[in-house]
């Protein structure tokens, strides 16, 4: 009997978190130091494209938005390119929302987003065998408090944590 979407999206949410040994800071390029950090999952395999910079493995977005902008797009294109030459890659495509509007509203807006990375690595020539979704919406920066807009900008998001099959 085949699992369902949200037992698979559990199980997969378990096994990020249990793989997330630390927290990695990320902000946009403009966006000024937050009083309060946003934890990210750390990439589950070492040795996996940008380890080390989770920078050129996220995508931010605006308030409610899932429009990718030439920023975002060249992330994508960065790392579609390194999902093409490894077909033993898989990314988890993570989505995120700020810490405003209902769970059920920041859960849609985090879908919304996953599909627009989704559909750009796609668009780049990515097989649909290394995608993986995630939508998180704002369960894990909740948790956090925010209250002035650049911290909310950097909770506004896309990850993209690798894994070998």
């Amino acid at each position: 009997m085949p699992l369902s979407l949200d037992f698979r999206r559990c199980l997969l949410a378990f096994a990020l978190l249990l793989s997330a040994c630390s927290t990695l800071d990320t902000q946009p390029p403009d966006a000024k130091p937050a009083a309060r950090e946003v934890a990210t999952p750390k990439p589950a395999v070492a040795n996996t494209p940008f380890a080390d910079d989770p920078g050129r493995r996220t995508v931010y977005f605006g308030f409610g938005e899932a429009t990718i902008n030439s920023a975002g797009a060249q992330v994508l294109r960065e790392n579609a390119q390194q999902l093409k030459n490894d077909p033993q890659l898989v990314v988890t495509v993570v989505g995120h929302t700020d810490n405003l509007g209902s769970a059920a509203y920041n859960l849609a807006v985090a879908d919304k987003r996953i599909d627009a990375a989704t559909e750009k690595l796609r668009s780049f020539g990515v097989p649909k065998n290394q995608l993986r979704r995630l939508p998180l919406g704002s369960e894990q920066s909740s948790k956090e408090t925010c209250d002035s807009e650049p911290c909310r900008q950097a909770m506004r998001k896309v990850e993209l944590v690798y894994e070998r099959r």
